[in-house]
């Protein structure tokens, strides 16, 4: 693995996460840090976990810090894959391994990423924020995501712990991106420049750090469906019939943009779904009691939310589960907040910075010990 692969890491100020990203998958490949224009001790962390690091002076964001060390390690050139991996991201030990295997059995797979889990600590164990992530992230996994590589129509790539061709990598940060966020950019480009496609490898296991504060929450749930909404209005995300002048009728199908287009439709109703339910239970209040709506909206959503505690083995998911509901209600709005900053601003000039606050951990530590 190690003389196929390599692992790049865009890094601003992570001094307390990079440790410990760099020693999960430091034995599984090169790694290449991007400290990008850092104020603190990011670089000599890296350095000393066991990477090789670039430390830029000014910061440019995460693009151009990546484009940055393909460009000074030579790393399109020199490898057959690049992996990129957030700064507080880490990844069981074998995770290069089955992820590269999938790219080595499949010429036409661009790009492959494995099963990502909230870090979710015994310090923050009732923080019911991260429970939303860890619930969210495992409900979309074990149903969208599994069922789109069933059907080779995935459609998220996970800027937190992607494997991609070398030579797809480097086309891809070629120019700036126009998003909030890299990755949808990223999957909006392998799509419609026919590079490939993206896979997605369940029984491959990585955890990140996930927002802790309500404000850090709400900023990057918006900033996702922001980047997402772009990219769909960007890229043309969604529209099935292509024109093709090879063929009979002039047109084809790509199903991509078949599964795309019935996740929108799936996203439409659950959007509007708080504002449309009150209004449709005061129209049938004379043959449903509208107190129903309610009690099917909430036991459906804590069946769901206890199937997912069990799966996790996280029990605690039941007690929380009306702060996931309230939760839930959140994010619908999130959503559109978002479609309404894509409405107003469709690009942006350049995709910089703006993580989270995030939490320190044991500097010794790699894998989770709590979620493995």
């Amino acid at each position: 693995m190690r003389r196929k692969t390599a692992v790049l890491i865009a890094c601003k100020n992570g001094e307390g996460t990079i440790g410990n990203t760099v020693r999960s998958v430091a034995g599984q490949a090169d790694v290449y840090v991007v400290s990008d224009g850092s104020s603190d001790r990011t670089a000599e962390v890296a350095e000393a976990a066991g990477a090789r690091v670039l430390a830029l002076t000014t910061s440019g964001g995460k693009p151009a810090a990546l484009r940055a060390g393909n460009r000074v390690f030579q790393l399109a050139e020199r490898y057959r894959y690049v992996a990129i991996l957030d700064d507080d991201t880490t990844v069981e030990p074998a995770y290069v391994e089955k992820l590269v295997a999938k790219l080595d059995a499949d010429p036409k797979v661009a790009a492959a990423s494995g099963r990502i889990d909230s870090l979710w600590d015994r310090t923050r164990r009732w923080n019911a924020l991260i429970a939303m992530r860890a619930f969210m992230y495992w409900s979309y996994q074990a149903t969208v995501k599994r069922g789109q590589n069933a059907f080779r129509v995935v459609n998220v790539i996970c800027g937190a712990n992607t494997v991609f061709r070398a030579d797809v990598f480097a086309r891809l940060i070629e120019a700036d991106v126009p998003y909030a966020i890299d990755d949808m950019y990223w999957l909006a480009e392998i799509v419609r420049g026919k590079l490939g496609r993206v896979a997605y490898v369940h029984d491959a296991r990585s955890w990140t750090i996930d927002p802790h504060t309500l404000r850090d929450w709400y900023r990057q749930t918006v900033r996702w469906s922001w980047a997402q909404f772009q990219s769909v209005r960007g890229h043309r995300l969604g529209r099935p019939l292509e024109r093709d002048r090879g063929r009979r009728l002039g047109f084809r199908v790509s199903w991509f943009d078949v599964a795309y287009l019935a996740l929108l439709l799936d996203w439409a109703p659950y959007m509007f779904e708080p504002f449309l339910i009150p209004p449709v239970a005061f129209f049938l209040r004379g043959w449903i009691d509208p107190y129903w709506f309610l009690v099917y909206y909430l036991a459906t959503s804590f069946a769901w939310i206890a199937v997912a505690a069990a799966a996790l083995r996280k029990p605690r998911l039941v007690l929380l589960a009306p702060a996931i509901v309230l939760l839930d209600l959140a994010y619908r709005l999130t959503m559109l907040h978002a479609l309404v900053k894509t409405i107003a601003q469709p690009t942006i000039a350049t995709c910089k910075w703006d993580s989270p606050t995030r939490f320190g951990l044991d500097d010794t530590a790699a894998a989770p010990a709590e979620t493995q």
